[in-house]
């Protein structure tokens, strides 16, 4: 079978005042994601320009906001195991999780009926090439240790997934890095909209959509980046945010199937994007992986994860969402996928 891979251009004159109104052609392009349908827009004139939405990364205003922030940060290596919260012991022995420089703990204000924080690291403040293979993987072992933790011991908790908002345009709070752990007794909603939407296609068509998608990604090439291990990592079609790039999992559809292995690979696998985007000029990012099933099986649903670039950080940045993203359910492509993936490919060398 054959997804489809749908998309609409169109033409329309307009008069051009920086060319004394003469009638010129603008054009577009729409997308939907195969799946779930997602629309996505690019206007080719954008790419030139795109500082007028992406202005340059402010590093050195960046260094200023973590050394104000230093003192106070709970994350930082002398505070994060004496003065964070901890879970109690019949749910998390010891109270907290530790593995290498990381330490995950409950968060104060959460959001679901489990919500943990990891702190990544203990430097306070990272550009996006310092985010080791070694770290990540550190980092997402603890996500997998608790999301293991919490589905024995709590058995009505059915969904988890993992989160990251990186440098404050992605929403982050503070600036020294952390992942988050959600979890609750049904999905958030678009984990479930994925889930609902991979469920219907496995029972039409008997096939898992996530494996049709990867290859024919991967025979056709133009989006594709590399398989590391099981994951399969890709520049989406159809984005739901700025440059995104998909990582799926195949044969990771439970927790249990879940191993040490994919988590090397897809840790790998998310430096690499992230040493990316630093080289073609991102600061800042927005990451979510969804788990499969809590409970047994699900074939039709593997380990899923979406990366996003977020407004770089200067003085006076603007938010990166606007109507189209939050009242119309659609996005702004900035750099089409295609050349995203070239510009990104040579991040994956030598990862298998």
């Amino acid at each position: 079978m054959a997804l489809e891979f749908r998309r609409s251009r169109w033409t329309r004159p307009f008069c051009n005042p920086f060319s004394e109104f003469i009638q010129e052609d603008q054009h577009g392009e729409m997308r939907w994601d195969p799946l779930l349908g997602h629309v996505s827009v690019y206007n080719p004139a954008l790419e030139d320009k795109v500082r007028v939405f992406f202005g340059e990364h402010d590093w050195e205003l960046v260094g200023r906001l973590a050394d104000e922030g230093r003192a106070a940060c709970f994350m930082c290596p002398e505070r994060v195991r004496s003065v964070t919260p901890r879970y109690p012991d019949d749910l998390v022995p010891g109270g907290r999780l530790l593995q290498g420089g990381c330490t995950l703990f409950p968060n104060l204000f959460p959001l679901a009926e489990y919500h943990a924080v990891v702190a990544v690291g203990e430097a306070h403040f990272r550009r996006l090439d310092d985010f080791s293979p070694s770290l990540i993987e550190e980092a997402l072992g603890l996500t997998i240790e608790f999301v293991s933790l919490v589905s024995e011991r709590v058995p009505e908790i059915e969904a988890a997934s993992v989160c990251a908002n990186y440098l404050l345009p992605a929403g982050a709070s503070l600036i020294h890095p952390h992942f988050q752990v959600v979890m609750g007794s049904s999905a958030m909603s678009f984990h479930d909209r994925q889930i609902a939407a991979s469920r219907s296609f496995f029972r039409e068509h008997r096939r898992s959509y996530w494996d049709v998608l990867c290859e024919e990604e991967a025979a056709c090439g133009e989006r594709f980046l590399a398989h590391v291990g099981r994951s399969s990592f890709l520049a989406a079609f159809s984005p739901m945010g700025t440059n995104e790039i998909l990582a799926v999992t195949r044969g990771a559809d439970s927790l249990r199937a879940i191993t040490s292995g994919d988590v090397s690979s897809l840790a790998r696998g998310l430096s690499a994007v992230l040493h990316g985007y630093h080289a073609i000029g991102s600061g800042t990012f927005n990451l979510a992986i969804y788990f499969p099933s809590l409970r047994g099986q699900a074939p039709w649903f593997p380990l899923l994860m979406r990366v996003i670039a977020r407004q770089n950080l200067y003085s006076n940045y603007r938010t990166d969402d606007f109507f189209l993203q939050r009242l119309l359910g659609g996005e702004l492509i900035l750099m089409p996928p295609e050349k995203l993936a070239a510009a990104l490919r040579s991040h994956f060398k030598g990862l298998v």
